[in-house]
């Protein structure tokens, strides 16, 4: 049984319905900001978390399994490293645990991260990419107790769009954003693939959780698929854990 958006958010401690939607018999109530105003202050809010998630310690706990007959497990990657900063202040990852895996070469992932293994960047829906995307209001869902925006999102020009870094993709799927911080809480679909292109990516869902005041950082990423691999499918399961954020300052 998945936990519940709140459980996810306390582990990692430890993403068309109409407008006044009842969800488990509560009503959800009318914002007064405009859907396209609530989208573009989240692009905003991205560029800013995307700076935050700097300033913060935190681990991340990275399990990857491929599973063969009987649904049992076949091979198993297992990350688990620190993001914090050394003497000198410079930004800096330690490797707390990272056994030999058999899935480095299948997978074509040397350093397994978030956009390593799903395709995507972790804060992707930046100002300026926001015009490559359609992007379409699909209504205000309740998750818990969070009331929230939802849109559907996918590239506009897949082949023409703009690439910052070589492992960058366009996403497409649902994005969540909240009422109240106007920051996304929740999103869940897939990169996007050039047909000539060897790489593949499962389907996922990613959750936020408040770690301030007006600041949702990435908890948990999850993905259980199958891999259309060159000559094998692959069921695949990725589990992305972000524990123990503290805000620290460089130097310290």
């Amino acid at each position: 049984m998945k936990p519940t958006f709140s459980q996810r958010i306390a582990c990692a401690c430890v993403c068309a319905v109409s407008i006044g939607l009842s969800v488990g018999g509560s009503s959800l109530g009318q914002s007064a900001v405009a859907p396209e105003e609530a989208l573009k202050r989240a692009a905003a809010n991205e560029q800013k978390l995307k700076a935050a998630e700097r300033d913060f310690f935190y681990r991340q706990d990275i399990l990857v399994q491929t599973f063969g007959e009987a649904n049992s497990v076949s091979a198993q990657l297992h990350r688990v490293s620190e993001m914090t900063y050394d003497s000198a202040g410079n930004r800096t990852e330690k490797i707390l645990e990272y056994p030999p895996s058999p899935l480095t070469v299948p997978l074509g992932v040397l350093q397994p991260d978030f956009k390593a293994l799903l395709g995507v960047d972790l804060f992707f829906l930046m100002p300026d990419l926001v015009p490559n995307y359609t992007i379409k209001f699909a209504g205000r869902q309740k998750i818990d107790d969070l009331s929230t925006y939802v849109f559907d999102i996918e590239p506009a020009d897949p082949k023409n769009f703009p690439k910052r870094d070589k492992g960058d993709h366009p996403f497409k799927g649902k994005i969540w954003i909240d009422d109240q911080d106007f920051e996304m809480v929740k999103f869940e679909g897939r990169a996007v693939v050039a047909k000539d292109e060897s790489s593949r990516f499962p389907k996922f869902e990613c959750y936020r959780e408040n770690v301030e005041r007006n600041l949702w950082l990435p908890s948990l990423a999850y993905a259980r698929d199958v891999l259309d691999l060159k000559r094998v499918d692959l069921p695949i399961k990725i589990e992305i854990k972000y524990t123990g954020y503290k805000r620290i300052k460089p130097g310290r």
